[in-house]
């Protein structure tokens, strides 16, 4: 396994911390003294990324995340084995009944999605293939909007919901939701080859952005979807392919939402010829993803740009002004729910009617925030606004 995999951008919500702890507790007959950073032993979730020489085997070790459990390994060992857990013999893959509520319907394993009246949950693709919530809020004989949402590198769909809960405002607005996973790594990480900095550490060179197309054709093959109105939201290293694909497919995508997500280092890669409105949301403390640009992980070979430069260029492509101050939101607005007031200000370009760039930077913001239920309809209001 390379190195590059020695950071987290999925979310593993309290269950990592509980598992961590409960791991924490048990003995490890490893050889290493009691006390002192081993393979296989937990670090702290917030030491993810840091490097020690072992005193002990005088062997390079890095905390990171294997298998959502933050622990130390050695330099370019392999990762163990993934662990299947045994099957309950009480689980079943059909929604249960839930009186009052809807049906609960459990993605992956813990976070569940409620189907309300009228909603479904269908599978879409041969290979690698995305849940896709059908609301029940669908006009007959009327189009509906599309939204395609990507998780982290290393997190899957069920992580994403777990961070950013987009299923009910989608059932509010009638939007069908895809929430496809990316190919797995050696490691059976998920990730997506969205620039060469992030995130397919390995040089598989799967084509991602021809697989979110192809997605979006099969979806439109078994749901009436407005064409004009395909949208994305990313997180991460899916932000990092939100404009990828955008970037690939500009004739085919309206808007998209890049959270805490970069783009290509040297941005003349992205080819988009036609409009795309772009949110690009940033937090002040984000650990990973800098609003000034950076290396994905501190590696220099792995650059990104800075939000001024990637969103100067979406401005360029868009035939808004980049000549002209941003224009500032006076208003402050309260999208996290542990930051203290309202953290989040907005800015955005002189553009085109009906096109738009725009940054929202939450001002002490995590790159695991704890967004609330007026971020995701913002996000909607945002992309709902745009069409081709």
């Amino acid at each position: 396994m390379p190195r590059k995999l020695l950071a987290v951008l999925a979310i593993t919500s309290l269950l990592t911390s509980i598992i961590t702890s409960l791991a924490n507790a048990a003995a490890l007959d490893d050889g290493y003294p009691e006390g002192a950073a081993a393979p296989g032993r937990t670090c702290a979730p917030d030491a993810v990324g840091q490097k020690e020489v072992s005193s002990y085997s005088g062997k390079n070790l890095s905390c990171i995340l294997i298998y959502g459990i933050a622990k130390w390994w050695i330099d370019g060992d392999p990762l163990p084995a993934v662990e299947t857990p045994a099957a309950k013999p009480t689980a079943s893959a059909e929604p249960t009944a839930s009186a009052g509520a809807g049906n609960q319907f459990v993605l992956d394993k813990g976070v569940k999605i409620t189907l309300k009246k009228g909603s479904k949950l269908i599978k879409v693709g041969d290979t690698r293939p995305a849940q896709v919530l059908i609301p029940g809020t669908l006009k007959a004989k009327v189009a509906a909007p599309l939204l395609v949402a990507l998780p982290g590198f290393t997190a899957t769909p069920n992580d994403l919901l777990a961070l950013v809960d987009l299923t009910a405002e989608a059932y509010k607005r009638g939007v069908v939701l895809a929430l496809p996973s990316g190919s797995k790594n050696s490691g059976g990480l998920p990730f997506w080859n969205a620039t060469g900095s992030c995130c397919d550490f390995e040089k598989s060179g799967v084509d991602d952005s021809n697989y979110l197309m192809d997605l979006v054709k099969q979806i439109s093959a078994k749901v009436s979807i407005d064409a004009k109105r395909v949208y994305f939201f990313g997180h991460s290293n899916g932000g990092f392919m939100s404009y990828t694909a955008a970037c690939n497919n500009s004739s085919k995508i309206a808007a998209l939402v890049n959270f805490n997500g970069s783009s290509f280092a040297d941005m003349s890669l992205c080819k988009a010829d036609r409009p795309v409105s772009v949110l690009q949301v940033n937090g002040t403390e984000d650990e990973l993803i800098h609003i000034a640009g950076g290396n994905v992980f501190d590696d220099p070979n792995q650059p990104y740009p800075s939000v001024s430069v990637e969103t100067a260029k979406w401005a360029e492509i868009n035939g808004c002004s980049t000549s002209v101050a941003l224009i500032k939101n006076k208003t402050k607005f309260n999208y996290e729910s542990v930051l203290a007031g309202s953290e989040t200000s907005k800015a955005t370009y002189k553009c085109p009617k009906g096109i738009a760039v725009e940054m929202w930077t939450i001002a002490g913001g995590k790159h695991l925030p704890k967004i609330n239920t007026a971020f995701i309809s913002s996000v909607f209001d945002f992309l709902l606004a745009h069409k081709k």
